[in-house]
C-alpha cells in the first residue's frame, strides 16, 4: 500500500486524530497533496467555494471521502513504469471509480465512497500482472484484442492466477473490508450472491454496472465495446434497472467523466 495511504488509514481509525493531523500527514507527499486539492476542487464534488488547504478539505469532504481521494491520488505511483498500457489501466481504474460513485448516488445502491474504492481497485490485479511481467501482460492483452480468447482464458494461460484472485489477495494483505475483497474477486461474474448480505450484493452490482459502462464507452480501452445489450448487464439486472434508466445514466457518466477526467488523472 502507498505510504501516505497507510498513514491516513491508520490515523482515520484513531478517534483522537484531528483534521490538522490528517492534513499534515498528507502534506508529506507533495504530489498526492496537490492532486487531492485539485480533485476536491473539481466539479465532481461541487464545492461552493475553492478549497485552498488540506485541513479545509478534510473538514468539508469528511474522512471517508478524503480516504478515497488519497487512494485515488497515490495508487498511480504503484506502477513501475508509466507508458501507454499503464495509462490505459489507470484510466480504467479511475473511470470505474467515478462511475461506481455516480451509480451509487444515482440509484442509492451503495455507500458512494465504498463504491468508489470498489471501482478503483477492481482491476488492481492487472496492475500487479503488468508490474510482474509487462511484456507477457501486453501479449495477453493483444491476443484478447485479436479475438484469440477471452481475457479470463488468456490470464490462466499466461499467469498462475486471474486478475480477480490477485486483486482480492492484494486487498486482503492491505486489510481492506471483506466487502471490498469480495467485490474485487467477483465484480465480473457476479456469481457470489450472499443471501444474508444484501448490501454487499448491491455494492457488487454497482461496481459491475460501472465496469460495463466503462467497456461500453471505451474508458481505459482501445475502443468501445458497444455490441453488448446494456439491459443484460448482471449489475443492471440485479438492481432492477430499465433500459431507459441505463441510457440516461450512461449519458450522465460520459459527461461527468469527460468533464472531470483531467482532475483525477493528471
Amino acid at each position: 500500500m502507498p505510504v501516505v495511504a497507510v498513514k491516513v488509514v491508520q490515523m482515520i481509525r484513531d478517534p483522537r486524530t484531528t483534521a490538522k493531523d490528517l492534513a499534515k500527514a498528507i502534506s508529506l507527499d507533495a504530489a498526492v497533496s496537490a492532486r487531492v486539492l485539485k480533485i476536491a476542487n473539481s466539479p465532481f464534488y461541487s464545492m461552493q467555494r475553492e478549497v485552498k488547504t488540506l485541513e479545509r478539505a478534510v473538514v468539508i469532504l469528511g474522512e471517508k471521502t478524503l480516504r478515497s481521494l488519497v487512494f485515488a491520488s497515490s495508487v498511480k505511483a504503484l506502477n513501475k513504469n508509466f507508458g501507454l498500457m499503464e495509462k490505459m489501466l489507470w484510466e480504467d481504474s479511475m473511470g470505474c471509480a467515478i462511475g461506481a460513485r455516480l451509480m451509487a448516488q444515482r440509484f442509492r445502491s451503495a455507500d458512494p465512497e465504498e463504491a468508489f474504492l470498489g471501482g478503483l481497485f477492481r482491476h488492481i490485479g492487472k496492475l500487479v500482472m503488468n508490474n510482474l511481467d509487462s511484456s507477457k501482460f501486453l501479449q495477453m492483452v493483444q491476443e484478447a484484442y485479436n479475438g484469440e480468447g477471452t481475457l479470463g482464458e488468456l490470464e490462466r494461460r499466461y499467469f498462475p492466477f486471474s486478475h480477480a484472485v490477485i486483486g482480492a489477495a492484494v486487498l486482503k494483505k492491505w486489510n481492506f473490508s471483506e466487502n471490498l475483497i469480495h467485490v474485487t474477486r467477483h465484480h465480473e461474474d457476479m456469481r457470489m450472491y450472499v443471501e444474508e448480505a444484501p448490501a454487499l450484493n448491491r455494492l457488487m452490482a454497482t461496481v459491475n454496472l460501472a465496469d460495463n459502462l466503462c467497456k461500453h464507452l471505451g474508458v481505459g480501452r482501445r475502443s468501445p465495446e458497444q455490441s453488448s445489450d446494456l439491459s443484460m448487464i448482471p449489475g443492471a439486472k440485479a438492481l432492477g434497472l430499465e433500459v431507459e434508466q441505463l441510457d440516461q445514466v450512461m449519458s450522465e457518466f460520459k459527461e461527468v467523466f469527460e468533464r472531470d477526467r483531467d482532475a483525477f488523472m493528471e
